[in-house]
């Protein structure tokens, strides 16, 4: 069960979505939105979810941190422009598209999916360092690759190909490595 969430005084999600509706003409924008936040949202600021209307957003966002709500109204607003998307184009538009920039713009934001370290509290930037790697190496011909979950069905390529079984060792990474990305050496 979520619990209450204690918002800044000046934040009025509905009269938000109610202007930034009007300003994308999107009808009913604010009340067909529901704005949900989650403690349980640690190191992403906001989700949404266009076909039922859903905006999730981490509550953390509603501390006063002295911006006076300014990046709660910017995640609303970039989430609240992925409904306006989906309503004005449909599905088959990329989510970060032109489309939404340009709803972004509009609002007056800088369309931005990643946000600056600098203007994230030390709580936040602490959960998404502690992110847990896995590395999976071969017992036989040593290549090694590094994922964000435990790969059970990953077999070494190299070994397959030659006629062994190709299992890989799996062991906690020691330090998680920035824009690292599973090999495709790797094969499921």
């Amino acid at each position: 069960m979520q619990q209450a969430v204690k918002l800044h005084t000046s934040f009025d999600s509905a009269a938000l979505l109610l202007d930034w509706g009007r300003l994308w003409k999107v009808a009913g924008l604010e009340s067909s939105v529901s704005v949900e936040f989650s403690r349980r949202m640690s190191s992403s600021l906001g989700r949404c979810y266009p076909k039922d209307g859903t905006i999730r957003i981490a509550a953390w966002l509603c501390e006063d941190r002295g911006d006076d709500g300014a990046l709660l109204t910017e995640v609303l607003c970039h989430e609240a422009a992925h409904v306006a998307v989906y309503r004005l184009y449909g599905k088959s538009v990329r989510p970060h598209g032109p489309q939404w920039k340009r709803l972004m713009r509009a609002a007056g934001f800088e369309p931005r999916v990643r946000f600056p370290a600098e203007i994230l509290p030390q709580s936040v930037l602490q959960r998404r360092r502690r992110r847990q790697r896995w590395r999976h190496s071969c017992p036989v011909c040593e290549h090694s690759w590094t994922a964000g979950r435990v790969m059970r069905r990953w077999r070494c390529r190299s070994c397959v190909e030659a006629g062994r079984e190709g299992g890989l060792r799996i062991e906690r990474h020691p330090a998680p490595i920035h824009g690292e990305a599973a090999s495709p050496q790797a094969t499921p």
